[in-house]
């Protein structure tokens, strides 16, 4: 299957009729822009990290993406950029990939293109340069070669040079311009852009028994990507009503083209789930939550996603169409047996939706890995309550990595529900947990491990948020 695609590809227009399930990557180094590396081909290694700008409220946003995952068809219309862009009109070095010179942050220089399109994505984006910052866009890069440390020291160097010029300067885009960070013709592609997104067509619908509906398919061009070239593939991630995160009589829905990244930046999450931001960096890199979506998140049906077991936590609903009509189902009856769903061969994910929380509310999530950062979980669980008077009047448990799907705890939710908040009913949830599990011994860990994990989790979860009530020596 062929389509249509235009996209700005650095300062080039592309028109071409090309399967849209082909990867950027593969598109980028066929059309001899080989400066983008291919290296693991899964996301993890960031030497493929290319830029995707688009139009939002006005102005050209970038984000940082992993061009080994991306179908071209989620770049219809937007402006890819490589690293072949950052060398300026004169062709000497830019400040960036200056500073790695200086500081030896190159050494095979495999990874390099990588780090030097991140770091250019932070300057884009970023409103206030600073070490933790710099260091949290580059959390998909991995170089083998230097030990990271001089190219900290390199971003590092950059972000505090421009540290207070860009803060002052009123137009970013032409401060970056101006100092040769980004060229010049960088300041025409909003203009550009709004003319190919006038002429796009929207993806068609049909024949939906052969279609392969994906988000953001970070997972399945992991999986089988060439089982996605011989599909029939239909890209959800560009559906303008699939998209967007908003409150309606009390609820809270999020499209199911909205990226984990849009929802850890909406101001909603900021105000309702300050914890959040505790642990985001556990959620995957930076330019895998540009990619993820939450409904490709959730549909990939992993017993261990984090995602999932956050929306568990929050006792929430999906919301499936097949394009013509919808219907509802709660979240915890959504997964039937290992990576199955409810979901049937002509629907896709419309949204997910919770009811706002009230009144005294708490929220945690805890994840064990063998990796603290940018690994999946051997065990992972969250906690909503409502406590009023030291009183648990609500509680939803989720747990992950404890059974072939991923669970909601209906049976210790529901004891908690009423009970007095102290240690004696803590342990009976505990145990009342462990007889709903059903783990299994693999790569991550053994079956006992994780049930004294998932005991770990549930208890890590009640000191966490009344460390006043509950301490470490009471749950031993």
């Amino acid at each position: 299957m062929k389509r249509n695609i235009s996209f700005i590809l650095n300062n080039e227009l592309i028109e071409t009729e090309i399967n849209p399930a082909t990867v950027v990557l593969d598109f980028v180094r066929n059309e001899r822009l080989t400066g983008t590396k291919e290296g693991c081909k899964e996301g993890d290694c960031g030497a493929c990290t290319v830029l995707v700008g688009e139009v939002i409220d006005g102005e050209v946003k970038y984000i940082s993406i992993n061009s080994c995952l991306v179908p071209i068809g989620n770049v219809m219309g937007k402006h890819v950029v490589t690293i072949e862009a950052f060398n300026c009109n004169d062709k000497n070095l830019n400040p960036l990939q200056q500073a790695f010179v200086e500081e030896g942050a190159s050494q095979c220089g495999f990874c390099t293109p990588g780090f030097i399109v991140s770091l250019t994505g932070y300057f884009l984006n970023e409103g206030n340069l600073s070490y933790n910052n710099v260091i949290d866009a580059l959390d998909g890069n991995i170089c083998r070669c230097t030990g990271h440390n001089s190219i900290i020291r390199a971003a590092e160097k950059v972000s505090e040079r421009f540290k207070e010029t860009l803060v002052m300067n009123g137009t970013k885009l032409k401060f970056l311009s101006d100092n040769k960070i980004i060229p010049e013709y960088f300041l025409t592609i909003k203009d550009r852009l709004k003319k190919i997104r006038a002429a796009e067509i929207s993806e068609p619908h049909n024949n939906f028994e052969k279609n392969y509906f994906v988000g953001g398919g970070t997972d399945l061009f992991v999986q089988k990507p060439d089982e996605m070239l011989m599909s029939n593939v239909v890209l959800l991630q560009n559906e303008k009503d699939l998209k967007g995160i908003k409150i309606e009589d009390g609820n809270c829905i999020i499209g199911s083209a909205s990226s984990v990244t849009e929802i850890f930046e909406s101001d909603l999450f900021k105000k309702n789930f300050q914890k959040i931001f505790d642990f985001i960096e556990l959620f995957g890199s930076t330019p895998i939550r540009n990619g993820a979506t939450i409904g490709g998140n959730l549909n990939n049906a992993s017993p261990i996603g984090d995602m999932i077991n956050f929306f568990l936590a929050l006792n929430s609903i999906v919301t499936l169409t097949d394009g013509k009509s919808k219907r509802e189902i709660p979240l915890n009856k959504y997964y039937l047996s290992y990576k199955k769903t409810d979901r049937r061969p002509d629907e896709y994910m419309h949204s997910i939706s919770f009811l706002l929380p009230q009144g005294n509310y708490y929220f945690n999530f805890e994840k064990v890995s063998k990796r603290t950062y940018l690994d999946i979980a051997s065990v992972n669980s969250s906690v909503f309550l409502n406590v009023e008077n030291e009183i648990i009047t609500n509680a939803h448990i989720s747990a992950g990595g404890v059974s072939a799907i991923p669970l909601y705890l209906f049976k210790t939710s529901e004891f908690l529900r009423g009970k007095e908040l102290n240690i004696e009913n803590i342990h009976e949830a505990v145990s009342i947990a462990q007889s709903e599990i059903s783990p299994i011994s693999d790569a991550r860990g053994t079956a006992e491990y994780k049930k004294l994990l998932l005991s770990r989790l549930i208890y890590t979860h009640f000191i966490t948020l009344y460390p006043e009530l509950i301490t470490i020596e009471e749950t031993l």
